[in-house]
């Protein structure tokens, strides 16, 4: 049986080999795409979570605050889940509630989320972990070219003639498309890395550009701005099918070559090699991940990835494009679905036109006003008074978590509905235990747009239940209290169909009958329409059919080392797990990577003392944890690296909540720290 991996966005097929409900082995089939049989440690040895002993096996309920969570049945904890939120709507209305849908569900129980949020709750505050993740690559690419996804699809890879990897450790983060990348290197391509840390890109780049932490947008601008001098520019394609031109060429005066190398510490003449390379490559790719996005000005640096494949007609063409690498395996999906505060499914803008287009499908008024982002709604509690978290561990992946634990216990009504017991789980009112998605049906959308269906290997532990279960028992009871429509949908086909037909351009011709051979992309109009690969080779989709360019401003980081706290701490991931660990941890991949190390570099750790292995502490304004020092020059000097998936040492302790002024994401990338000696 093949059905989709859990882990990132690349959407690798594998075919589990499962036998008395264990799985015996993960086998990948050669034939099918974005994967072709090669498969990472986490797909291949990582779906053990699954048996965990922490698995969440039956509903549990607090009947106030601070009595203990009890077990209870599932009619009573619905039951009482849909009194609560109605009593709280009824009293403080749809802008006191909010329902953050998850990006490892299926598109199915994203879209039926959203829907109970917009059509019962009355509310459009709807979010999900894109908020801390890749909403600035979607606000930046929403914006200029008017659509939020990869442009080119994977198989472009072995088109491509260069490859400019921008803030994505893709060897780790996304293996089997590092994997691709550097074997297309071994082929002749060429590959560009701009990142501060030494990672296995770098290692097999022709250019490596070690920039500080923070300062991708001036060096961005910088190659832009010496493109424009040098005559490098495709003027036809700007001429024919931008706007905006002149306005963004005017702001790139400050971002001269010499003030670059000042700013970001890369040599000028690192800095002009790349800007040349990339101009006069008509196959040359952008690829980037969190290390762009995840910045207080992370929309301003994708947008200047926009601004330089836009310069250079990069953009609706073979083997180039933007291409942002998506994290969570169906993250793609959930904002296609709409869980958004700002769209409707298929990214259609919340206005009041749109709202009564979706209130006429769904029979029932929808609220058109834009609700609250994510982090924004940790922000107005106790405002915010009800929150259904599906898959969400904001204790482990928000910002400044002792914040994060005071907004928690000043929450009036909290639903945790997941699989495995987390972090957050301790601060719920109701607990829903969930399928995992080895234990139930629907479909992912991979990073370059790629449906694909999701098949039930094994059965739920347990009274575990598939969310799309869940979320529909709980709005039949919501509809009943409140007496609004809901449309009952048993089936995850049953749903699909739903969001066909209210996206008939984006998705109408992917059907569950053609997904049982492969997987899909859209755009797909028509049932006999093969899916768009590159997008936007005649008109982009705004207004005018052309895509805008922006200007895109340098700031400094948020928080930047001083003599206190002197070193700039940068979090992220490493090959052996996946987000905040909630699978990876709870699965043999544990053995493989038990502790938290902290990348230091020799001449720091030289000049404190610290040896490798030995046990340090690392302290922010905000908290302190302690952690293994690992010393490596994979990190520069004044740079200290930690992974942020155990909750015991948890990073994000440390991480300040200063947000992107128009995605509103955290500043995960720069904070100021101070190690301290302990063994």
């Amino acid at each position: 049986m093949v059905t989709t991996c859990p882990y990132c966005g690349v959407g690798c097929q594998i075919a589990p080999e499962a036998r008395e409900g264990r799985i015996l082995r993960v086998l990948a089939p050669e034939h099918l795409p974005p994967n072709h049989g090669a498969l990472c440690v986490k797909g291949r040895f990582g779906l053990d979570y699954a048996l965990s002993q922490k698995r969440l096996l039956f509903p549990m309920l607090r009947e106030r605050k601070g009595a203990p969570l009890r077990r209870a049945s599932w009619e009573e904890a619905l039951d009482y889940a849909a009194f609560r939120l109605a009593e709280i709507l009824r009293r403080h209305g749809g802008e006191a509630v909010a329902v953050f849908p998850s990006a490892k569900t299926t598109n199915e129980e994203v879209y039926l989320a959203q829907k109970l949020a917009r059509t019962l709750l009355k509310t459009n505050n709807v979010d999900h972990c894109s908020r801390l993740c890749h909403s600035s690559s979607t606000a930046a690419l929403s914006r200029s070219l008017g659509g939020a996804s990869m442009t080119n699809p994977l198989e472009d890879i072995w088109r491509t003639d260069l490859f400019v990897v921008v803030g994505s450790n893709t060897t780790e983060t996304h293996p089997v498309i590092g994997a691709m990348i550097k074997k297309r290197v071994r082929q002749g391509a060429r590959l560009v890395v701009i990142d501060p840390r030494y990672t296995g890109m770098a290692e097999a780049a022709h250019l490596w550009l070690r920039l500080r932490p923070g300062t991708d947008v001036f060096l961005l601008n910088a190659m832009a701005r010496l493109i424009l001098e040098e005559g490098l520019w495709d003027r036809a394609y700007v001429e024919e099918r931008t706007e905006g031109f002149g306005e963004w060429a005017e702001s790139l005066k400050p971002y001269t070559l010499e003030r670059a190398e000042e700013v970001t510490g890369v040599e000028a003449g690192l800095i002009r090699e790349a800007a040349r390379l990339y101009a006069t490559t008509p196959r040359a790719g952008l690829y980037w991940a969190m290390g762009v996005t995840q910045h207080t000005k992370g929309t301003a640096t994708a947008q200047a990835l926009v601004n330089l494949a836009l310069l250079t007609g990069h953009v609706g063409r073979e083997g180039a494009g933007l291409n942002p690498l998506r994290g969570q395996n169906n993250v793609q999906g959930a904002g296609d679905m709409g869980a958004l505060p700002n769209v409707f499914p298929g990214y259609v803008p919340v206005e009041p036109e749109t709202a009564r287009r979706f209130g006429a499908a769904w029979g029932t008024w929808v609220p058109d006003k834009p609700g609250l982002y994510m982090t924004e709604v940790f922000e107005r509690i106790p405002e915010v008074r009800a929150v259904y978290l599906i898959g969400e561990d904001p204790m482990t992946s928000e910002p400044f978590q002792d914040h994060t634990k005071k907004a928690l216990e000043g929450l009036e009504f909290l639903i945790v509905q997941d699989i495995l017991e987390n972090e957050t789980t301790p601060f719920a009112d109701v607990v829903f235990p969930a399928a995992s998605s080895l234990e139930k049906e629907g479909t992912f959308t991979n990073t370059d747009r790629r449906v694909q269906q999701v098949r039930r290997i094994l059965d739920p532990p347990g009274e575990a239940r598939p969310d799309l279960w869940i979320t529909g028992e709980l709005g039949r009871r919501l509809a009943r209290l409140l007496g609004e429509p809901w449309k009952e949908l048993a089936t995850p086909e049953a749903v699909w169909n739903e969001v066909r037909s209210l996206l008939p351009g984006m998705m109408g011709g992917i059907t569950y009958a053609r997904l049982e051979a492969e997987g899909v992309r859209w755009p797909c109009p028509r049932e006999d329409h093969l899916g768009e690969g590159v997008l936007f080779r005649e008109r982009f989709n705004t207004p005018s059919g052309r895509a805008r360019f922006f200007p895109a401003e340098y700031h400094p980081p948020a928080e930047p080392p001083d003599d206190r706290y002197p070193f700039t701490l940068s979090t992220g991931r490493v090959l052996f797990h996946w987000h905040g660990g909630t699978m990876s941890r709870n699965s043999r991949l544990e053995a493989a990577y038990p502790e938290l190390k902290v990348e230091v570099n020799p001449k720091d750790a030289g000049r404190l003392g610290i040896q490798d292995g030995e046990r340090i502490a690392l302290v922010s304004r905000r908290g302190r944890i302690v952690a293994r020092a690992w010393v490596t020059d994979r990190t520069p000097e004044g740079v200290v690296y930690a992974p942020f998936h155990f909750a015991e040492a948890p990073a994000n302790r440390l991480t300040l909540n200063a947000y992107d002024p128009i995605s509103r994401i955290p500043e995960y990338k720069v904070a100021a720290v101070r190690l301290e000696k302990l063994d």
